[in-house]
């Protein structure tokens, strides 16, 4: 896991390392970059699989952010011994060229160059963020907005989730890669619970990683990855009293972990202070995005002080399985289509804002319900499955049944934001500085910071 950056122009060398200083809380284990022409990429590097450095260079170069899951199996077959998912990457890349792309079973953002051609290349779900922009004569891409802000890009994009960019001699071409397989549906919800089950089961596993941690809130998504891997810490982050607090206690004693939970009670004063860098982070000033990131900030910065690198989150099962109150009303065709409007824009929704919020402390979320198996899976099974007589995720609650008691399985859901307490103290605190009116945490945090 780390930061990307890279440029193609006059000067890209020098413009390159001005971007990975702007990331450089991504990769606090080392920098590097590498020419090759008039394009450059860039790396700053945390250590999780493997030590290698970037960018990685031999014919062609790659620079690489995220986890290869199936690396091992891949430097099998090419013959290659290491302990590097972005090694295995590389090779797999200068045998096979980017059409080798949907052999990768993983979270991943990187850039390959071969004969002059730049290629960018994001994951199917989108987990690992991927950015660039174009100005004039020069074409530029990173893992954060604000690395491309730090050398005046505009007109920043996102690389579409599944999607490879290839560009050269000054035009790009951007078209789809991978994507999620569609099978025959699933009706029996004995046949797809457990099947649910069990590739949630190796999704986790394969995401686990010594020390790990959870972003715990003991709701159904979050205890059930807590029970699949009970030698992780368990990071809940609330207001003081907050329901969060509270109900992550009951169910980490629930679970039999409550030695693992790190409960965090903020106060207003805290969460002030952490304004401004949370802004900073994920870009935006948004309330809802603001108070949805802040826990995971807070989660995650306490996880770093503990001396882990990997956290595990809950992120996709409600898109995936019907989890917001607003997909109750709907048909099962209207459902189904709404759950695949939500699942393609995920990304730019959540998965964007929570890798900043958790990297902005070098810290990896993974996310096990976006792995692909697992998506696969619920992009087949019934609408009726996932919400059956009002109750909204029903073949995840079945399938969780497994190893969950009754009472973390039927909990009603509630928003992070409010659930948290976050939302009423920004809003508080929106009111103490002599906000008021409907946009008054809007107008708050737009002064806090201006990025």
């Amino acid at each position: 896991m780390c930061g990307i950056a890279g440029a193609a122009g006059k000067g890209s060398e020098e413009l390159v390392k001005k971007m990975l200083q702007a990331i450089k809380h991504r990769g606090p284990d080392g920098s590097g970059t590498y020419s090759m022409g008039d394009i450059t990429l860039g790396n700053v590097l945390l250590k999780i699989t493997g030590d290698r450095c970037q960018p990685l260079s031999n014919g062609g170069a790659l620079t690489y952010n995220g986890e290869i899951y199936n690396f091992k199996e891949i430097a099998e077959k090419l013959h290659v011994t290491t302990d590097s998912d972005s090694e295995a990457l590389f090779h797999l890349l200068e045998a096979k060229s980017v059409d080798a792309v949907p052999r990768l079973d993983g979270d991943y953002a990187f850039a390959y160059i071969r004969d002059g051609k730049l290629h960018l290349v994001r994951d199917t779900a989108g987990v690992k963020p991927l950015f660039y922009a174009k100005n004039g004569e020069l074409f530029a891409f990173a893992s954060e907005k604000k690395a491309l802000a730090a050398i005046a890009m505009n007109e920043i994009h996102a690389l579409k989730p599944g999607h490879m960019l290839t560009y050269s001699a000054g035009n790009f071409i951007e078209k789809k890669v991978t994507g999620f397989a569609t099978g025959e549906r699933i009706t029996d919800e004995n046949i797809a619970s457990l099947a649910l089950f069990n590739a949630i089961e190796c999704a986790v596993k394969k995401r686990q990683y010594k020390p790990c941690a959870v972003a715990f809130s003991g709701g159904l998504d979050s205890s059930l990855i807590a029970a699949l891997c009970p030698e992780a810490e368990l990071y809940a982050v609330g207001m003081e009293g907050s329901h969060d607090i509270q109900h992550t206690k009951k169910a980490a004693k629930l679970l039999g972990l409550s030695d693992k939970l790190h409960a965090h009670e903020l106060t207003a004063d805290e969460v002030e202070a952490a304004i401004p860098d949370v802004i900073k982070a994920i870009v935006s000033s948004d309330p809802l995005k603001v108070s949805v990131a802040l826990p995971l900030f807070f989660a995650s910065k306490a996880a770093h002080g503990d001396g882990i690198r990997v956290m595990l989150s809950g992120q996709g099962a409600d898109e995936l399985f019907a989890g917001y109150k607003r997909y109750e009303s709907l048909n099962a065709h209207e459902l189904e289509s709404a759950l695949r409007k939500d699942l393609e824009n995920i990304a730019e929704n959540n998965l964007e804002r929570d890798d900043a919020a958790s990297m902005a402390n070098a810290v990896e979320l993974r996310v096990p319900f976006l792995d692909k198996e697992v998506v696969e899976l619920a992009l087949r099974t019934a609408p009726e499955l996932k919400i059956h007589n009002g109750m909204r995720k029903y073949i995840l609650r079945l399938a969780a049944r497994k190893i969950l008691p009754d009472e973390l399985l039927f909990k009603a859901k509630k928003a992070a934001q409010y659930s948290s307490g976050i939302y009423s103290a920004l809003l508080k605190l929106a009111k103490k500085n002599g906000y008021r009116g409907e946009r008054a945490i809007g107008r708050y945090l737009s002064d806090r910071l201006s990025y």
